[in-house]
């Protein structure tokens, strides 16, 4: 009984050593916040945010208020970044926004841009429908705007179904 005892415990304070290490931690960013996990990393440059797994899988995101983004539309912030970013002719989305696709360190990339009344968004991924690693799932399954009127926006954009 003794030694299930010290077993138990042994395995207990394993379990707690290592628990800290595997959790996400959380960033927060001008409009939004990631729990990003060990196993992912980011960078963030001139209000763009990206989280990547590997050199294969990562997303960026960039959000901004209608007047950081100089009240321009979706489709002519879609087009200033296209020009900026080397990328094809937006084309409209089903959902109502703009996309083009661009090619990153030799990964082709899908490029989303979608907005509101006052909100512009850019959504940046592979282009390969590839299934990405947990880890970079569990970073962007946990986007969450600062406030309601932004953690409304993103889930409208990012996770309708």
């Amino acid at each position: 009984m003794l030694k299930k005892f010290l077993m138990l415990s042994v395995c207990c304070l394993v379990f707690l050593a290592l628990a800290p290490a595997s959790q996400a931690k959380e960033m927060k960013f001008t409009h939004f916040s990631i729990d990003v996990p060990p196993a992912c990393k980011v960078q963030e440059s001139n209000g763009t945010v990206t989280v990547s797994a590997s050199k294969e899988a990562l997303f960026a995101i960039a959000l901004f208020t209608k007047s950081e983004a100089k009240n321009l539309s979706d489709k002519d912030y879609a087009a200033k970044l296209s020009k900026q970013m080397k990328g094809t002719t937006p084309e409209p989305d089903e959902d109502g926004g703009w996309n083009f696709t661009v090619t990153n360190n030799g990964i082709l990339m899908n490029v989303d841009v979608m907005g509101d009344n006052e909100y512009l968004m850019m959504f940046m991924s592979d282009a390969s429908d590839k299934e990405w690693p947990a880890s970079l799932q569990t970073a962007y399954d946990s986007i969450t705007g600062n406030n309601d009127k932004v953690d409304s926006f993103l889930k409208k954009s990012l996770f309708a179904e």
